[in-house]
């Protein structure tokens, strides 16, 4: 269920689909008499990638998901009793710098975590992440990170089984059962993430970070609203969550 629940939901991402309807297109061009459905499908897959790859389609689709909770003042929050680190990727490629095998999102997760963790140094840190294609887990890469900026490793507790937010879900609240936890994760995942944990019972406040739809405080020149590679996966990790949280709605993970 995890290796098809995984395919489908990537070739459902921007980039893969508008692939797939380009590939039935010319199908359809070259060896069928179905000229007028092809050419359709061919300009439906070129204005797809254009439009997830401009700016204020990629804000829009994160914007709403990524302000559903404020930054995490740790002014407002006394007695964290823990800290949940959720983990994303990595390469541990020895060629390169050890810091430099987060991806972004793993990095700026590990960050936020640190900055908790330095707020509240009596709170345990917890990173998730498990071993997929590589030999280490993403819950040690980001616990390297952190003891490299000062957090001693007997505060850590790494999952490194779980394959998904709600398997992590499950095992974390289990572990930190009647704990104020702080939960970090991006901000355009941590709504789902959120109702994951506290359908599990878990006590947890949301510290958002990995922010994508930024507001620009000046006028951007005409050429900003290019389509770039960027947006592009801005709108992919956007439209990753609202299927995300289809899928746990319909498989009765979260309430409505």
């Amino acid at each position: 269920m995890f290796e098809l629940k995984k395919w489908l939901g990537q070739l459902l991402m921007p980039l893969p689909f508008s692939l797939s309807l380009l590939l039935l297109a010319l199908l359809l061009l070259w060896f069928t008499r179905f000229q007028k459905s092809g050419k359709l499908l061919a300009t439906c897959s070129l204005l797809l990638i254009a439009l997830m790859g401009m700016r204020p389609v990629s804000y829009e689709l994160a914007r709403g998901l990524e302000q559903t909770y404020p930054p995490f003042d740790v002014s407002q929050h006394p007695g964290i009793k823990a800290i949940v680190v959720l983990g994303n990727g990595h390469v541990s490629d020895p060629a390169v710098p050890e810091r430099s095998w987060q991806n972004n999102i793993a990095l700026a997760r590990t960050l936020e975590g640190v900055r908790l963790a330095q707020a509240y140094p009596e709170a345990e840190l917890i990173f998730s992440g498990y071993v997929s294609g590589d030999p280490l887990s993403n819950a040690e890469v980001n616990a390297r990170m952190a003891a490299s900026l000062g957090i001693a490793r007997s505060r850590m507790t790494l999952f490194e089984n779980n394959k998904d937010t709600h398997d992590e879900a499950v095992s974390i609240s289990a572990h930190l059962k009647g704990k104020r936890v702080a939960l970090v994760s991006s901000a355009t995942h941590l709504p789902r993430a959120l109702a994951l944990y506290r359908q599990q019972g878990l006590n947890a406040l949301p510290a958002p970070t990995d922010y994508t739809a930024k507001q620009s405080q000046q006028p951007q020149p005409l050429y900003s609203y290019l389509p770039k590679g960027r947006y592009l996966m801005y709108s992919e990790a956007a439209i990753h969550e609202w299927i995300g949280q289809l899928w746990a709605r319909l498989r009765g993970q979260v309430n409505e």
